[in-house]
């Protein structure tokens, strides 16, 4: 077995393409076999693999988990201990498909912060930001490790899963090209002659302007012409002289009796071309300085050295196009930016036009035109090229025509960049520009801009109708709150597929800000379409989001705006959809509202109203009102519930069904819950101080969602307490079921620590919110409320029965019960037959002021 301590994941050895495998992907189920490959054998679930591949290991990861997260970090699910691998590279997200019932899994660059990778995610070789993977898909993370995505279908049920893992010279010139007119040749025309033409001109070496030297076969000089004494005054002075060192030895090595070679002289450089003739005796040498020659070799040499120093550090390409003969030379390096070898492309210029993307074609050719044209003083152009393996990456060419005396073009040359990352990087830019980041939907100002295409097209043609659908999802802060910003990016993401999901291709979805979403329901044929629509997608989103290990639930309102002629401006219509939006919540949530013109006023009444409430604690506005609880056995007073009231200075008082909502929204539920829970319990201490009644009263006290989820609730709870003096064991706190269930994670702790203290808890309303048995038999809840809603239905069998098996339920696990809105006789009544310990409501008495209340006490008293 190979060695897996580079990745950190649960391996299956085997091999991806064992026979087993094939067989499976060859063979699906066929046609009236009920999905079974043969009568009697079932055919089990798909099997979702990935194949991990780095240069001297291979494992295979069976995914099974909803998510996965990838990278280098010990912390993520599989771990990629490479170097070009980011610390959090990517994620894994189950999708589950509603139609199908089947699901597949999508990869997502980066983390849940929405921070991408260093390197990138490439799939089959084009980076990608999201993807939906599909069968044999190639992911690559870097360039030392790549994955490969296999979906296994139609395996035989008694199959395991184990089952599945397995250089031209150049002749001199002919005598008889030499001139029997020349005397005194040229530089050019002495290194060219032939050894006849030396012969020839040795007859006269006096009149040769450059130097001549004979020797012997010993070595010893025994002629030198004048040309020669002037050059070289010292050369009779020494047998070391530079052109006569290592001068015999070369002349015995040679094969011939003409031989050339290139002798320094002090800072000089001399081509000495030496004749041996043995007939005479005698070595002849020829000298031509060529000191400037070879400084401007090396000139030239050293420029393209420069030059292609140059293009190999920019990485560029180069081309020379030779306009006449319609022959193109391609550098090594310009073919292999689109994946080709060096004889892989010939020099024809349809190797060029030929790979051009369709769209770029002409566009190339006419910048390419008005150059040789000498409309412009450079060529220049972007455009992409097809590569080798199909995929078209973007080049930038630059290039200058050389002309003839007629100013008519031969020749164009110039070089070639890769620039497709370049492009991506732009791409992105103007991707992220106009999308959201965490869910990769249009953002505002993308869908602001669809927007107002639609209503210039519903100008031009009305029939092209159109609607704007603003969401809000409902109880997302405390979601967000009570288990963590990553789960709440996580259920955006999720609800951003969802809707996705219910629309169609022409519609537009946008994340606009927070837990804020927005659609365009483009072309629309009646309004029942905008409905459906509605209704699908809050069907969508009641259903359960999983999310690392979390059951969670919400919903959406949704305010709806149709396409008007009033509407001139796209601002209008979003305004016009977050009215009706507000409106569904005010309502009770999760559910839609369409837009009408009497909304603005109750809008601008609804946004003095907040404006307001965030003054009215201040100005102590608000006052508590008292409701007496009662024994249905002894009918003794056991407790007050204390409720809020708004005095507001010009509308009265304010009712909390009005208010709490919008307090909750707005955030000021917090300061206010905990002022009622302050002067509630000072009010209850005084009370017990001077009435002998109130000693044993039990004081119920309502907490909020918002208030329940502060990090500090518990230990606020006590101050609270400790401030007033008052016991502990005589406050009772009512929750809701949403409580528990929207911050199931550390319900428990924050409940235990208050049962700890002393203090008892209810569940207020129960059975009108997230009812569950398991949440109830899990926390140490003293009492259930019975919502008034119950109780003013009992005079139907239905509704009596809901009680009963409420009280029931209550005393299974060891709760007691308390009614809620008992306003007859008969209610009472039948509600002590059941055994129900407690009720509350009008035939009791209605809330009261304090003055009301304590009147009531010394009545009661009496």
């Amino acid at each position: 077995m190979q060695d897996t301590t580079q990745l950190g994941v649960n391996v299956i050895p085997g091999d991806i393409t064992s026979p087993t495998l094939r067989e499976a992907r060859s063979h699906p189920p066929q046609a009236g076999q009920s999905g079974s490959g043969s009568p009697g054998k079932r055919v089990s679930r798909a099997h979702h693999l990935l194949v991990i591949k780095t240069s001297d290991h291979q494992q295979t990861v069976v995914l099974e988990a909803a998510t996965y997260s990838i990278g280098r970090h010990p912390a993520n699910s599989i771990v990629l201990n490479m170097g070009t691998v980011s610390r959090q590279h990517a994620l894994l997200l189950r999708i589950h498909e509603p139609k199908t019932g089947n699901h597949f899994f999508r990869i997502i660059d980066g983390n849940i912060q929405g921070r991408r990778s260093r390197n990138g995610l490439w799939i089959n070789g084009k980076r990608r930001f999201s993807h939906d993977l599909k069968d044999q898909e190639i992911i690559s993370f870097g360039e030392d490790i790549q994955a490969t995505y296999h979906l296994v279908t139609g395996f035989p049920e008694e199959y395991e899963l184990d089952d599945l893992l397995a250089v031209n010279s150049l002749d001199p010139p002919s005598p008889s090209s030499l001139s029997t007119q020349t005397l005194l040749p040229s530089d050019t025309e002495l290194r060219n002659l032939g050894e006849a033409a030396l012969v020839r001109l040795s007859s006269f070496p006096e009149l040769m302007p450059h130097p001549i030297i004979e020797t012997d076969f010993s070595g010893s000089i025994t002629y030198i012409n004048p040309a020669a004494v002037a050059q070289f005054p010292d050369i009779l002075e020494s047998d070391q002289h530079p052109l006569l060192q290592g001068f015999l030895s070369e002349v015995k090595k040679a094969h011939n009796t003409y031989f050339v070679r290139e002798v320094h002289v002090c800072d000089r450089v001399f081509e000495q071309s030496i004749h041996c003739m043995p007939e005479s005796q005698v070595i002849r040498s020829y000298l031509v300085d060529i000191t400037q020659r070879k400084r401007a070799e090396q000139i030239l040499r050293e420029s393209e050295e420069r030059y292609a120093a140059a293009a190999r550090g920019a990485n560029d390409g180069l081309w020379d196009w030779h306009l006449r003969s319609n022959r193109v030379y391609f550098s090594p390096r310009w073919k292999a930016m689109i994946g080709y070898e060096e004889d892989e492309i010939s020099d024809r210029c349809e190797e060029w036009l030929d790979r051009l993307h369709p769209s770029d074609r002409d566009r190339l050719k006419q910048e390419l035109s008005m150059h040789l044209k000498g409309e412009t003083n450079h060529f220049q152009s972007e455009f992409r090229l097809r590569h080798k393996n199909g995929e078209y990456r973007w080049f930038r060419s630059r290039g200058m025509a050389l002309r003839d005396t007629d100013q008519q073009p031969y020749r164009i040359a110039g070089s070639q960049t890769d620039i497709t990352e370049y492009h991506l990087a732009r791409e992105q830019l103007v991707h992220d520009a106009l999308h959201d980041a965490l869910t990769c939907l249009p953002n505002r100002v993308l869908f602001m801009d669809r927007l107002t295409q639609a209503i210039k097209q519903y100008q031009r043609h009305p029939e092209d109708q159109f609607a704007t659908l603003f969401l809000d999802l409902d109880r997302f802060k405390i979601i967000n709150d009570s288990l963590g910003h990553m789960i709440g990016d996580r259920l955006l993401i999720e609800v951003g597929n969802r809707l996705q999901f219910c629309l169609r291709d022409q519609d537009t979805v946008a994340r606009i800000g927070g837990d804020e979403f927005v659609i365009l329901l483009n072309t629309i044929q009646n309004m029942e379409h905008v409905l459906q629509t509605a209704e699908r997608i809050q069907q969508q989103l009641k259903q359960a989001f999983s999310i690392e290990g979390h059951e969670i639930f919400t919903g959406t309102s949704i305010g709806i705006a149709l396409s008007s002629p009033e509407y001139q401006h796209a601002e209008e219509l979003l305004r016009d959809a977050d009215t009706a939006m507000y409106r569904a919540k005010n309502l009770g949530k999760n559910r839609y509202e369409i837009f009408s013109s009497s909304m603005r006023s109750q809008v601008l009444a609804l946004s003095q109203l907040e404006n307001d409430l965030r003054r009215a604690i201040d100005r102590q506005e608000f006052q508590l009102f008292y409701q007496p609880i009662v024994s249905l056995d002894t009918q003794n007073l056991v407790g007050l519930e204390a409720l809020v009231r708004w005095h507001h200075p010009e509308r009265g008082l304010i009712l909390p069904s009005e208010f709490v909502p919008m307090a909750e929204e707005a955030g000021l539920i917090i300061p206010l819950g905990g002022w009622v829970l302050a002067q509630a319990c000072r009010q209850m201490q005084l009370w017990q101080q001077h009435y002998s009644l109130a000693t044993d009263l039990q004081l119920n006290v309502n907490i909020s969602s918002r208030q329940f989820s502060q990090p500090n609730f518990v230990n606020d709870i006590h101050a609270v307490l400790e401030d007033t003096n008052l016991p502990c064991h005589r406050l009772k706190l009512e929750i809701t079921e949403g409580v528990l269930m929207d911050h199931a994670s550390d319900v428990a702790d924050k409940l235990d620590a208050i049962k700890t203290l002393g203090i008892k808890l209810g569940i207020d309303d129960f059975g009108t919110g997230y009812s569950s048995l398991n949440y109830l038999n899990a926390f140490p809840v003293d009492t259930l409320k019975i919502d008034r809603s119950f109780v003013g239905r009992m005079s139907s069998e239905e509704g009596f029965e809901i009680v009963r098996t409420i009280v029931n339920l209550a005393h299974n696990l060891h709760m007691d019960v308390v009614a809620e809105g008992v306003e007859l006789e008969e209610q009472a009544e039948e509600l002590t037959q059941m055994n129900c310990e407690y009720a509350q409501g009008y035939l009791f008495s209605e809330p009261t002021d304090t003055v009301g209340m304590e009147d009531f006490l010394l009545n009661y008293c009496n």
